[in-house]
C-alpha cells in the first residue's frame, strides 16, 4: 500500500470514529508517523480528503447495487437481495458524517445526493418494473414515484430525528420501513415468492 492509500485508509478510520471535523490533518500526520506536509504533497486540503474519500465510497456502493440484477432469479428475488444490499449499507452509515457532509462539505454531499438520484433511484424503479413485468409486483405501481419516495423515506431517518435512537438502532428503523414497503408491491404470486424467500433464508441462517 503507498502513501497516498495510507492517508485515505487512515482518514477514513479517524473520520468514521471521531468524525470529520473533529480529526485535523495533524492528527492524521500523527497517526501515520509522517508529516502534515506529506499529506499536503497529495491532498491539497482537507475537502479534497473528504471528497475524495466519498467518492471511493459512493463508487463502490454503485457497485454493489448494478451487480444485484444478474444475482437474480426474479423481481422478488432482487428486490430481496437489494433488502440485504440496503442494510449492509445503512450499517457502515454514520448519521454524523452525513450531516457533516451535508453542512460543511457541499462538493461530497453532492455525490451522496447523485448516488441517492441516480444509482439508488434506478435500482428500485428497475425492480419495480421488472416485477411488474413478470406479474409479481401490482401492475398500477408507478416505479418512478414510488422509488423517490422510498429514497427520501431512507433519507428522512438517516438524517432526522424522528423515533427515540435509544429505544430503536437505525438498521432496526430501515428494515421495518422496507418490509412495510416491499409488502406493498406484491401480488398474491409475489408474496408466495417472498415468503418462499424469506423462509429458505432464516433457515440457512439457523443452520449456520
Amino acid at each position: 500500500m503507498d502513501v497516498r492509500e495510507n492517508i485515505l485508509e487512515k482518514a477514513t478510520e479517524l473520520y468514521t470514529q471521531f468524525g470529520i471535523r473533529a480529526v485535523t490533518m495533524d492528527d492524521i500526520a500523527k497517526e501515520l508517523g509522517i508529516s502534515k506536509k506529506t499529506i499536503y504533497q497529495y491532498y491539497k486540503d482537507k475537502s479534497e480528503l473528504v471528497n475524495t474519500i466519498t467518492k471511493l465510497h459512493f463508487d463502490l456502493e454503485s457497485k454493489r447495487f448494478c451487480g444485484l440484477t444478474e444475482e437474480s432469479k426474479n423481481g422478488v428475488h432482487e428486490l430481496v437481495l437489494l433488502s440485504v444490499c440496503l442494510r449492509d449499507s445503512i450499517k457502515e452509515t454514520k448519521m454524523n458524517l452525513l450531516y457533516e457532509l451535508q453542512k460543511f462539505y457541499p462538493k461530497a454531499w453532492k455525490m451522496y445526493e447523485e448516488f441517492k438520484g441516480n444509482v439508488m433511484k434506478d435500482s428500485i424503479m428497475k425492480v419495480i418494473e421488472r416485477g411488474k413485468n413478470e406479474g409479481l409486483f401490482r401492475p398500477e405501481i408507478d416505479a418512478e414515484l414510488i422509488a423517490i419516495m422510498r429514497i427520501e423515506q431512507v433519507q428522512t431517518f438517516l438524517i432526522g430525528n424522528l423515533v427515540p435512537r435509544n429505544q430503536y438502532t437505525l438498521e432496526q428503523i430501515q428494515m421495518q420501513l422496507f418490509d412495510h414497503f416491499m409488502h406493498g408491491l406484491f401480488t398474491i404470486e409475489g408474496h408466495q415468492l417472498f415468503n418462499q424467500y424469506t423462509t429458505n433464508s432464516k433457515n440457512n441462517e439457523e443452520q449456520n
